[in-house]
């Protein structure tokens, strides 16, 4: 199905391979499926959830065809300046106006597609879990950053007490109140894309149902861009805003405090995640985020909610040093090699 003038794309973490291709005059992005996705279920969720969120108005990639048997797709072009590009731009010319504009628009999509995107939304589709809850939140979040962070990456022992205090953190996500919502759990800004000056969201084929405040927590708090906290903490007072507009009614301080529970997870989510990426899969490009990410687990442990993540808080110390010891040595092996 892939014709033969196909220029490779990046893929950051992703095992898919993407082509940008001419497909019947117009530009055009193959996505060919992860080896490792035998029954090519992803692929049928990117497509589904697709043509969903399309139906509901979100501005996602049009997919021109699908082949069902080889799980290849070939969905619009959008070009390759992502958010984070165009607000590190911004940023390094010292233009917060525009930053925090774009961010607002930004929200306003994402509020969009969360309460739009639910209305319709066959669980069928999900190629993982239906649902964001406690067990994906353990099993997938806190237990990836423990094992995948603390102990591979940082090379740290099995700490006592730690795996039943995460289990802990994890279990209080059953009880979030503001949740059912389209979720799609990977909203950052290299998942949001800037074409003819419009916002356009991309992987999109983990979507499922869920909580509010994970999306917003995952822009927000994101490392690929490192947003101060004032700016961030006045976004997030815009985005509930944005909700009321929609009729959706929230108790606020309610809201922020599930806020702050998810955006802990999301964060250890992003550790655990660079860390695999960069460990098991050579993907060097992750290792410049683990600071920022561990930064931002550093300031939310913060949190008057965290207080009885006494093991967790008494090992950030350690992390950070041994952060800082293996980025030092990594520089210096990259010399010795250039040498």
């Amino acid at each position: 199905m892939r014709p033969p003038l196909a220029i490779p794309l990046a893929s950051d973490g992703s095992d898919r391979r993407f082509f940008k291709i001419l497909w019947k005059g117009r530009p055009a992005v193959a996505i060919e499926p992860s080896p490792e996705d035998i029954d090519i279920s992803e692929t049928h969720s990117y497509v589904a959830i697709g043509n969903h969120l399309a139906g509901v108005g979100i501005p996602v990639p049009k997919i021109y065809d699908f082949d069902k048997d080889t799980g290849i797709i070939v969905a619009e072009y959008l070009g390759d300046r992502h958010l984070q590009t165009e607000i590190l731009a911004l940023i390094s010319r010292n233009k917060w106006s525009q930053v925090k504009r774009l961010y607002r628009q930004a929200l306003s999509l994402l509020t969009r597609m969360q309460v739009q995107g639910r209305v319709g939304f066959n669980r069928a589709w999900c190629c993982d879990s239906e649902y964001y809850d406690s067990e994906l939140a353990r099993e997938h979040e806190a237990f990836y950053f423990l094992r995948s962070f603390i102990e591979e990456f940082m090379g740290c022992d099995k700490i006592p007490g730690l795996e039943n205090e995460l289990t802990r953190l994890a279990l209080q996500v059953d009880l979030i109140e503001n949740k059912g919502y389209f979720l799609h759990r990977d909203f950052q800004s290299r998942n949001i894309l800037i074409q003819n000056g419009t916002l356009r969201v991309i992987d999109f084929q983990g979507g499922r149902l869920g909580p509010l405040g994970y999306d917003v927590a995952a822009l927000l708090l994101d490392p690929y861009v490192a947003l101060p906290k004032n700016i961030w903490c006045r976004l997030l007072q815009f985005y509930m805003d944005e909700l009321d507009i929609l009729n959706i009614a929230l108790d606020k301080s309610l809201f922020e405090r599930e806020f702050y529970l998810l955006a802990l997870l999301r964060t250890m989510q992003a550790l655990g995640a660079y860390s695999h990426l960069y460990l098991k899969k050579g993907k060097v490009f992750f290792m410049p985020y683990i600071s920022p990410a561990l930064s931002n687990l550093k300031a939310l442990l913060d949190h008057q909610d965290f207080k009885n993540l006494d093991n967790l808080k008494l090992l950030m110390p350690h992390l950070s040093e041994r952060l800082k010891a293996r980025r030092r040595g990594e520089i210096q092996f990259e010399l010795g090699d250039s040498l």
